[in-house]
């Protein structure tokens, strides 16, 4: 709905200063799901655009849109906004040209105070973990597959690597050269990309090129702008930076997939605006607004809740640590990729919940402080659809030696007063980080968790013990115990051989009969343990876990086995008496491990290899979408 559009309308002027006569006009519209595309007309002085959001009762938002004549929000925090259009000019300087008063569809604001004060309420038993953004991931999350893409590489032209230092901005951008220096990215480094004409758009002066499944439309170059042809099945889009004017230097890149969507529908890329009974919005005009690859999230939307840990790269990346303490290094939106070390944007992960439905459960960096949690927290009050409920998690797995966050739970925990255990600081880092999202959330809208490992209760029961006698049980700050209760196998050197001897036959007899009766057993013991201290039983990560450790994982015969035991058909028999098992045992929340991911010799982790595997030919996805569509949630929410 458009409330107010206007060039200049007096109930701005009153609020703000009054723009120019021929100010551009804004408008919104409304998408069907609780989004609201904002959009603009060229302004002849603008270097880029910002939409502007206040509201009574949450922080301000601004909207960064580039040089984009659009941006997307979503609608219902609060029953009214105002909405106000800022430009940028070349110098630097920054006015208003516009802005609306806004409001809410009735459904839209009745969907918020409905579930205003409550728990999160599931639509499904299941979430998913989401797989890691990398550039050579099959999940292909942003149509700006730069944001997807890899670090720099500095080369020359005889040298891919060089190991040469960049000279990067503070958006990670080249901002120079050294002579003979070429700076390389990857994208798409997958299959099942989309093949076609992507449009790239860049600012500055310098000379790009593009190679393996890319090459330069022929007559397609000019200032700021020139179009790719890319090929499938030729290795990815690989990008060079060969000069770049310092004073000027190439920057705000995008490489932007063909097609599109039909307003309203963000689920299904089309080709064109003939796919579209009302308006065709092109990736290439829309892509800060639409940001997400439309299978991708079609993929996931049963879900009842994403859990960002990969995303936020909780376990670091290529063994060194989330490196993020202070709210000043997160990455922001505008960043070159958001495959960066220190994880997605915030604010991108709001949009994917808000976009999908599915609550989001965040895994905040080990190290974070409280303004760090506090600042999250306040961005999520102002961004995230008020119908939706925040799962929050100190790290991923501080039990697991294998994180540098065990070693740094350790160090921190000997340094309190008087010393206390890893355990008991993950349980106290738990608790703090949950009170403050519950404190500017609402209790009931934030659900505190406490993750422990599943076949060892001790690193839940030695937190919350000593959170109780910190605190007393009825402040012990804690909603839910998390486990990964997996099923499988992990054989190591010494016993692969014995494993990767067996057929195919006997690998599913010994899962049914031994590996699946344990995970059951790990289930019955941790449901005891949260009844106890009445909490909730819920799963952080799950499914099978079949991969060699300690050197196995380099035995191609097992290997090649696990494999086919992931895309046996009959493994759905296995998902469903395993997560069977689950509900029986008490378990609530069940988030998986992963939604997407290809196969190698570190596991078989995605429910689906590709975005484009169809449901019959995925085992496992076909389980877990069968059980959600059999089994509505049995727990009072």
């Amino acid at each position: 709905m458009i409330i107010q559009a206007f060039r200049v309308a007096a109930a701005v002027v009153a609020l703000l200063s009054s723009p120019a006569a021929d100010a551009a006009v804004l408008t919104a519209r409304d998408q069907g799901n609780g989004e609201v595309l904002l959009e603009w007309s060229a302004e002849p002085d603008a270097v880029s655009y910002r939409v502007e959001r206040t509201a009574g009762g949450v922080p301000a938002v601004s909207l960064e849109a580039g040089s984009g004549l659009n941006a997307m929000d979503v609608a219902g925090i609060t029953p009214s906004y105002q909405y106000r259009l800022m430009v940028r000019a070349a110098d630097g300087t920054e006015r208003m040209a516009g802005g609306i008063v806004y409001q809410a569809p009735a459904g839209v604001n009745a969907r918020a105070a409905q579930a205003a004060g409550r728990p999160p309420q599931l639509r499904a038993a299941l979430g998913t973990n989401l797989n890691a953004i990398t550039y050579y991931s099959p999940q292909m999350p942003f149509v700006d597959v730069m944001k997807s893409a890899s670090a720099w590489v500095s080369g020359d032209a005889v040298t891919w690597d060089n190991r040469q230092p960049l000279n990067l901005d503070a958006n990670g951008w080249v901002r120079s050269l050294a002579p003979g220096q070429i700076a390389h990215t990857l994208m798409l480094l997958t299959e099942g990309y989309p093949a076609g004409q992507y449009v790239v758009r860049y600012r500055g002066q310098g000379t790009l090129h593009f190679t393996q499944a890319a090459a330069v439309v022929p007559g397609s170059e000019r200032p700021g702008e020139l179009r790719i042809q890319v090929t499938a099945g030729k290795g990815g889009i690989h990008l060079h930076i060969s000069a770049t004017d310092p004073a000027d230097y190439l920057r705000d890149i995008q490489v932007i997939m063909p097609g599109g969507v039909c307003e309203g529908d963000p689920f299904i890329h089309v080709a064109g605006a003939p796919a579209c009974a009302g308006r065709f919005l092109p990736f290439a005009e829309y892509a800060r607004s639409i940001v997400f690859y439309p299978p991708f999230v079609e993929r996931l939307r049963a879900y009842s809740v994403l859990r960002f840990m990969d995303w936020m790269r909780a376990n670091g990346n290529a063994g060194m640590p989330n490196p993020v303490e202070r709210w000043s290094q997160r990455t922001s939106v505008s960043y070159r990729t958001w495959a960066a070390d220190t994880g997605a944007p915030i604010e991108v992960m709001m949009a994917l919940a808000n976009r999908t439905g599915a609550h989001p459960w965040f895994s905040l960096p080990h190290g974070a402080d409280d303004v760090y949690a506090h600042n999250f927290a306040l961005t999520v009050k102002a961004r995230l659809d008020p119908a939706l409920g925040v799962y929050t998690e100190h790290s991923n797995e501080v039990w697991n030696p294998v994180f540098p966050q065990y070693a740094y739970a350790v160090a921190r925990g000997a340094a309190q007063v008087p010393p206390i255990d890893n355990m008991q600081y993950h349980a106290l880092r738990s608790r703090t980080i949950g009170s403050v999202f519950e404190s500017v959330l609402g209790a009931p809208r934030a659900v505190t968790v406490l993750a422990a490992q599943a076949t060892n209760p001790w690193t839940a029961t030695r937190g919350l013990e000593y959170l109780e006698q910190r605190f007393g049980s009825s402040a012990r700050g804690i909603d839910a115990v998390a486990i990964a209760p997996y099923f499988g196998i992990t054989p190591d050197a010494a016993t692969a051989g014995q494993y990767a001897a067996m057929t195919l036959d006997a690998l599913f007899a010994h899962v049914g009969s031994t590996v699946l009766p344990r995970a059951a057993r790990a289930m019955a013991d941790y449901r005891s343990i949260a009844l106890a201290d009445g909490l909730k039983l819920i799963s952080y990560e799950g499914g099978q876990h079949m991969v060699g450790v300690g050197g196995a994982e380099n035995n191609t015969t097992l290997t090649a086995l696990f494999h086919a035991f992931n895309r046996d058909p009959r493994i759905k028999a296995l998902y469903t008496e395993y997560l069977g098992d689950w509900r029986a045992s008490g378990g609530e929340l069940f988030a998986h491990f992963t939604d997407i991911g290809r196969y190698d010799k570190w596991g078989a982790w995605g429910a689906l290899e590709s975005l484009a595997q169809p449901r019959t030919a995925a085992p496992k996805f076909d389980a877990l979408q069968t059980f959600i569509e059999r089994n509505p949630v049995w727990w009072a929410q």
